[in-house]
């Protein structure tokens, strides 16, 4: 199973969106790392929504693994249970908090 990730940052958010939906297209990998931990509320959410919509069109069986950048970041985006995106946000001590299908977990170390 291959993985695309992407880290995306406000410089060149529309290109990066735009890589993102071609890599959509190309690969029929199952699984996308993105790190969306440098963008505000406001892009991230927009990012996270119209990726999940792409993804959705193109292949049902794909996920996203997103890392947010705040708890305040999560707890937007995570009420509309999007089923193809995992949420992640890195807290203090590296741990990670977890939101997926509406269970939270946590996790130790760097996986992502």
């Amino acid at each position: 199973m291959k993985k695309i990730s992407i880290n995306f940052n406000t410089k060149n958010l529309d290109e990066k969106i735009q890589t993102a939906k071609s890599a959509f297209d190309r690969e029929k990998c199952l699984e996308f790392d993105f790190d969306l931990s440098k963008l505000n509320l406001i892009d991230a959410s927009r990012t996270v929504l119209l990726l999940s919509a792409e993804l959705m069109k193109k292949n049902k069986n794909s996920k996203i693994n997103c890392k947010l950048k705040d708890k305040t970041t999560m707890n937007i985006i995570a009420p509309r249970k999007l089923k193809n995106i995992f949420l992640s946000v890195n807290l203090e001590n590296n741990v990670r908090d977890i939101k997926y299908n509406t269970k939270i977990f946590k996790r130790t170390g760097n996986a992502l």
